[in-house]
């Protein structure tokens, strides 16, 4: 008897662990990358969930920066991978994001409501299914669809950076250009490499 692809994918999805869910859309899993590997004992769930240090270096003194001229000006931002829940059984897990301080809740659940900006580094997802590119404009759609005003995806490897808006064209940058946010604050991410010391 033949089993459909319907079939195989179900019995994929299903002895896979929830832990090694990065992101569900339509109710779909999205695995982390690393994850067979973790599946056939080669690593470990810790190894295939941590950042890289650039990467987490980054997050930090964004983070850092955009603190200090932020929170001042009523807006919070939140770190590590906050958890929105999204229409149609989506969860997304955004590296930072920006709310004004008036509509977010802070509490022990994922976020129902859209922040202004939210901020990616990198992609940390299995491509089996779809190319990183792919999940990159698929997800920057579903945060502008959900009402983020503003999507900046930050790429150490290359360097470049992606800013996408609802009504307007996206952009591909270098990251020497100053990237633009609410209350005319802005950064620059070849100032913030140039920063460190050592």
């Amino acid at each position: 008897m033949s089993v459909t692809v319907a079939e195989k994918q179900k019995e994929t999805s299903t002895s896979v662990p929830d832990n090694l869910i990065y992101e569900v859309v339509k109710s779909e899993p999205i695995y982390y990358r690393g994850y067979k590997d973790v599946l056939n004992g080669i690593k470990t769930i810790e190894e295939i969930k941590m950042e890289s240090k650039l990467q987490s270096w980054l997050k930090a003194r964004i983070t850092i920066l955009l603190g200090a001229l932020l929170l001042q000006r009523g807006y919070e931002i939140m770190t590590g991978e906050l958890g929105l829940n999204l229409p149609e059984n989506t969860k997304r897990g955004a590296d930072l994001a920006i709310y004004k301080s008036e509509t977010i809740e802070i509490n022990e659940f994922f976020a129902n409501l859209p922040p202004e900006v939210i901020i990616e580094i990198d992609v940390n997802i299995d491509t089996e299914k779809q190319t990183e590119m792919d999940y990159v404009h698929a997800k920057i759609e579903d945060y502008l669809n959900f009402g983020v005003k503003q999507v900046i995806w930050i790429f150490t490897r290359t360097q470049k950076v992606i800013i996408a808006y609802k009504t307007t064209h996206w952009s591909t940058y270098s990251w020497d250009k100053d990237i633009e946010l609410p209350q005319n604050v802005r950064f620059n991410l070849q100032e913030i490499m140039s920063s460190r010391k050592g």
